[in-house]
């Protein structure tokens, strides 16, 4: 019987029945003393085992798949050696544990030897850090061994297949979000500890929204958000607006108004009929909600900087959507979080890294001079060019369908780029109330590797081998996802209680058998690629921004990965979308390996434009060290960016001066959703002195108080960090390879 065995750590050897021979007859001489013959049991054992085997039919089996074969072949022989033979293997799997990889990575962890900062969100160093990172070594263990299929956790470890966050998937959380703020706080909620009433006005109704943000964020993994947070808000506006007439009215002691008679007609969209009416009423009333409003705005930004919620000293990853609404408590909403925005928190008013603002481009209500949000647009740009904030989605995108009397439906991103599509089950394109559940990331530079050109085996690339690996790891891919959203559908509702109590998401009933599948089937399974620029590197000599047909290759890989999203959410009834993942520590992990993947130069070695730097470049990016100018890097990517349903961003690199340009910043966003890219996020250097406070790009010292305490804050993945060189080794190596497209951009 020709056999192979795929071990634990995914080296493969040749099946040996002598070792089974051997641990068997030690379960039989704990249970039965050294006098028991056992070779007239182990002649039907070794049959039985043989005979399963074979019925298989396979040519390689898991460790896990052989000694589950020998359990059930006890089972039928012995059932109490069967139990003394799993309590061999549990025994062994501990001292493998105590002796080998697992404890050796909580030594490192624990003793800060091995700081991977993965997400530069997490402080490593922390007291909370260290636990949080010592409780994923263990989750991420117990996910591949007991959770996932083993030829699913196999993919993983020979870093073909990136199962994303598997400490959350082993509690069955799942990803980002976008929570009913609006319901949540103009209704209240409930929490563990209490309830809390709903908003009455702008200053509690800000608070809410960083109190909902950070108790979802808990019941999760991945970012939360708004989908349009001036239209969330506008009631409270109203609110304020009307406490402060109201207050006027005490104040001026106008006894000839009577509140009675005005109540109804209190409005901030009826203000400049008020105005005419009741000037100065109206006049304090404007300028004390001003006041209100501008203060609310600031302690939001304060609250989510600040709020550690999560372990390892983390605040929630969030985002705002704004830009859209046109009425007057909207319109208002956008400036006040705008200038926040500009402002900035604490005393060197330094730039915050949260929430990320999103500005909604929309044709007809802010594109252009003549229509009625431009001027907000104008102060977007007045922001970003300051804080590198807000980024801009495209609501004009031809894949989000929009109703226009339901904002709800508008574009709208969960921050780093993750979207949600269109709903199979009913919700069609709106958003609230839905998410994505999870991403698994194809390492699409190995496949290029093992197919192409690079290794000298082969003078053209073998692109039928590439296809057919690649609708393997598709099928996988599928099956992960799958396997992953009934895991997260078996769990309790009790698990997230604010989530499915209080319909923070969408569909579901607390007390239904089915709460959490009727909550998550409205959701998006995201089918993530990464290194596109490499995959073809390996397979050509050259990527898809030197040679058309090279792009037009590389054009054609997304295609298939979004047809055949397509395809599987025929088949599964679920939401399956194409991702241009956000790979943040996977983008060095692909090539260097981590605590449980072995990484390409391993396998490979340095092979030139594909291993040799210490990163992969992000999903169909043109490689950030490219010299090229923006119109060019724009056109040359955006023909990907329709397929990604599930999510992607377009960067554009610029240096410090081009960003007080606004006009030139402007052209730049108008030229980049006329190509119907749907997500722009310019990059540019802040560096911050700690010591006086002087912000600019200046690197390692204050030119005002020469000062070496710099903080250098870059934007490293879809969002900012405070300082970059708090991220993972191969992101800092990115950052410093970055060209910017501006120094040779005619603007």
């Amino acid at each position: 019987m020709k056999l192979s065995i795929i071990k634990r750590d995914s080296r493969v050897k040749d099946f040996d029945m002598e070792r089974i021979h051997i641990a068997i007859k030690k379960a039989y001489e704990e249970v039965h003393g050294n006098d028991f013959v056992f070779k007239d049991h182990w002649s039907d054992l070794e049959i039985n085992i043989e005979k399963t085997i074979i019925e298989l039919g396979k040519e390689e089996l898991f460790i896990e798949e052989i000694q589950d074969i020998v359990v059930k072949a006890l089972n039928n022989k012995d059932k109490t050696v069967s139990e003394a033979y799993e309590d061999y293997r549990e025994k062994r799997r501990i001292a493998r544990d105590t002796n080998g990889d697992t404890y050796k990575k909580l030594d490192k962890v624990l003793q800060c030897s091995d700081i991977m900062n993965s997400n530069a969100n997490v402080d490593e160093h922390s007291f909370g850090g260290r636990k949080f990172e010592s409780a994923n070594v263990i989750l991420k263990r117990y996910t591949l061994d007991k959770v996932i299929k083993p030829e699913i956790a196999r993919a993983h470890i020979e870093n073909r297949l990136y199962i994303h966050d598997l400490d959350s998937y082993a509690t069955g959380m799942h990803n980002c979000s976008f929570p009913d703020i609006k319901k949540l706080v103009n209704n209240g909620f409930i929490t563990r500890n209490g309830d809390v009433r709903g908003a009455n006005g702008l200053s509690t109704a800000f608070q809410l929204v960083a109190v909902i943000f950070q108790i979802q964020s808990q019941e999760q993994f991945g970012g939360t958000g708004s989908c349009h947070i001036d239209y969330d808000l506008e009631e409270q506006v109203d609110i304020s607006f009307k406490k402060h007439f109201s207050d006027a009215l005490f104040y001026f002691e106008d006894k000839e108004i009577s509140w009675k008679e005005l109540d109804s007609e209190i409005c901030v969209e009826n203000k400049e009929e008020l105005k005419k009416k009741y000037p100065k009423l109206t006049a304090f009333a404007l300028r004390e909600l001003d006041r209100e409003g501008m203060q609310s705005a600031q302690g939001l930004y304060h609250n989510l900087n600040t709020l550690e919620s999560r372990p390892g000293s983390q605040v929630p990853f969030t985002s705002i959507n704004l830009g859209r609404r046109t009425t007057v408590a909207g319109r208002m909403l956008t400036r006040w979080l705008m200038l926040a925005s500009i402002d900035g928190i604490g005393k060197h008013h330094k730039t915050s890294i949260f929430p990320i603002a999103i500005f909604q481009y929309k044709k007809g209500v802010n594109d252009i001079e003549e229509t009625p949000n431009y001027d907000l647009k104008k102060l977007a740009i007045e922001s970003m060019s300051k804080r590198i904030y807000p980024n801009w989605v495209n609501c004009d995108w031809s894949k989000n369908v929009e109703d226009l009397s339901n904002p709800d439906t508008a574009m709208a991103t969960m921050g780093c780029r993750t979207l949600v599509g269109f709903d199979r089950h009913g919700m069609g394109y709106s958003k609230v109330g839905r998410g994505n559940v999870t991403p698994v990331t194809i390492n699409l530079v190995k496949v290029g590797i093992k197919h192409g050109i690079c290794l000298g085996e082969r003078e053209e690339a073998n692109l039928e081998g590439f296809w057919n690996e690649l609708n393997e790891l598709l099928e996988l891919s599928a099956t992960a996802l799958v396997d992953r959203f009934k895991y997260i559908c078996s769990q309790s509702a009790k698990s997230a209680p604010f989530m499915y109590r209080n319909k923070s998401m969408l569909g579901g009933e607390y007390d239904s058998d089915t709460c959490i599948y009727d909550v998550m089937k409205h959701g998006s399974q995201a089918i993530g690629y990464a290194g596109i620029a490499e995959m073809c590197q390996a397979l050509f000599g050259k990527d898809h921004g030197d040679d058309k047909d090279v792009h037009k290759f590389a054009l054609s890989v997304v295609e298939r990965i979004s047809k055949f999203a397509e395809e599987a959410s025929e088949r599964y009834d679920l939401n399956f979308g194409c991702y241009a993942a956000p790979i943040e520590s996977t983008c060095g992990t692909i090539i260097t390996g981590n605590r449980e993947i072995k990484g390409l130069r391993d396998e490979f070695g340095i092979i030139k434009n594909v291993t040799d730097r210490e990163w992969i470049t992000n999903s169909h990016h043109i490689p950030v060290w490219k010299n090229i100018d923006v119109f060019t890097k724009l056109q040359l990517e955006a023909p990907f960016t329709k397929y990604p349903t599930s999510g992607c961003i377009t960067y554009v690199e610029l240096d410090s001066s081009v960003v007080e340009n606004p006009k030139a910043i402007e052209q730049i966003i108008d030229y980049a959703f006329s190509l119907d890219i749907p997500y722009l996020a310019f990059n540019f250097p802040i560096d911050t002195c700690l010591k006086c406070g002087y912000q600019g790009e200046f690197n390692d010292r204050c030119p005002i108080c020469h000062s070496e305490e710099i903080e250098q804050l870059r934007r490293v993945t879809g969002y900012l960090t405070t300082d970059y060189r708090n991220f993972n080794k191969a992101k800092q190596a990115e950052v410093k390879e970055r060209f910017k497209h501006s120094t040779i951009t005619k603007l």
